[in-house]
């Protein structure tokens, strides 16, 4: 069995830090982030929406094709078994989790009827595969798009009603909870990326963006009508410079136009968000740059504690181009890779993903994620 609980050692910015063992309690990695044992934050859930960057465990449950339910997937998580995480181990969401002191926010659909009923400290919703359109995905089978998503949220605000002794109480226990979104990446890779010629050029990126970008407004406003106020909204990652790309154009150099395309994209959600903040009341929002998280990473690899920025960590199929292949062991020094699969980073990414936004208003803007979480 691989051992759950690596203690690596990294650097970052002149300062050593280690990635958490998997059962860290909520005070010990407060200090081990350099964030004092003393911080209080009144956040009474995590609610999770995306697609496979935050996906724990929905798709194993759907028609799908695109399921990280099996081994080597999980392998540094607990028992060293899968999940559904696109991951060795943990993700941003669940270190996010531990930060605030809550558990692991579950797969939606594994909850049981008693679950669903009385389950306070929030859920995930995140599919693989999906994204803000409602086409993106579908050559994989079923997944749940942002809007099933936010449905699927409706139909838990409607269960954890009786729980609460008035309007008023449930309402501030939205308020105060954190919604994490981190979601448009399979609308590039698996939506515009698998147009055909005629559609793209009757649909150049920019238009195709514009259309995320609005129906990402349409269901963040119907977040807002069921109670959510607090937003952490993930921008879409270097997309160009994964395992994948790189291993179907047999090249190290990364792909400009994919990362062009998310460049739009993040720009559009960027200039999204303070637009929705002046029209919803209540209504706050951080924005996380995760492309610059992983441009960094790739411009100074070492001084993150990696070694390699461009293979996978698991052995993948049709020559490192599709997921990891069912039981074979992926590779020993899982820590140094930034890519666990062709398309997802390690667990170690993951770490300092949400590093960075806890601690860099750099990262996460207007402030950083416990500033956040404890205003």
């Amino acid at each position: 069995m691989f051992s759950l609980y690596l203690d690596l050692l990294l650097v970052s910015n002149g300062d050593v830090f280690r990635v958490s063992p998997l059962n860290v309690n909520q005070k010990d990695l407060l200090k081990l982030l350099e964030l004092g044992d003393d911080i209080k934050f009144d956040v009474p859930a995590l609610y999770v929406f995306g697609d496979s960057t935050v996906d724990s465990g929905n798709n194993n449950f759907l028609s799908s094709t695109s399921k990280a339910n099996y081994p080597p997937f999980g392998v540094d998580f607990a028992d060293g078994k899968a999940t559904g995480r696109f991951s060795n181990g943990r993700i941003e969401a669940d270190f996010i989790a531990q930060v605030a002191g809550l558990p692991f926010p579950p797969p939606c659909l594994g909850l049981s009827k008693e679950e669903q009923k009385t389950l306070r400290t929030g859920v995930n919703y995140g599919s693989s595969s999906c994204g803000v359109l409602p086409d993106t995905g579908k050559l994989f089978g079923t997944c749940l798009t942002f809007d099933v998503q936010t449905g699927l949220f409706e139909t838990t605000v409607k269960n954890l009603q009786p729980l609460f002794d008035s309007p008023k109480t449930m309402a501030d226990y939205l308020s105060k909870s954190l919604f994490f979104i981190s979601i448009g990446n399979a609308d590039i890779s698996t939506g515009y990326d698998f147009l055909d010629n005629t559609t793209k050029q009757q649909t150049p990126f920019p238009k195709f963006a514009q259309a995320i970008s609005q129906k990402f407004s349409d269901d963040i406003k119907k977040l807002y009508d069921l109670g959510a106020r607090k937003f952490l909204v993930n921008s879409v990652g270097m997309m160009g410079c994964s395992p994948m790309v790189f291993n179907s154009k047999r090249s190290t150099t990364c792909d400009d136009e994919y990362n062009e395309h998310a460049q739009i994209l993040n720009r559009l959600l960027s200039d999204l968000l303070p637009k929705l903040q002046s029209e919803l009341v209540g209504w706050k929002f951080i924005f996380a740059d995760v492309y610059k998280v992983f441009a960094d990473i790739f411009a100074s690899p070492n001084s993150y504690g990696f070694t390699n920025t461009r293979d996978n960590c698991c052995i993948a199929g049709e020559n490192g181009t599709r997921p990891c292949i069912r039981d074979i062991r992926p590779c020993n020094n899982r820590n140094d890779h930034v890519f666990f699969d062709p398309f997802h980073g390690s667990e170690t990414t993951h770490f300092i993903l949400a590093k960075r936004c806890l601690k860099e208003s750099s990262i996460c803007s207007p402030i950083n994620l416990v500033d956040f979480m404890r205003a």
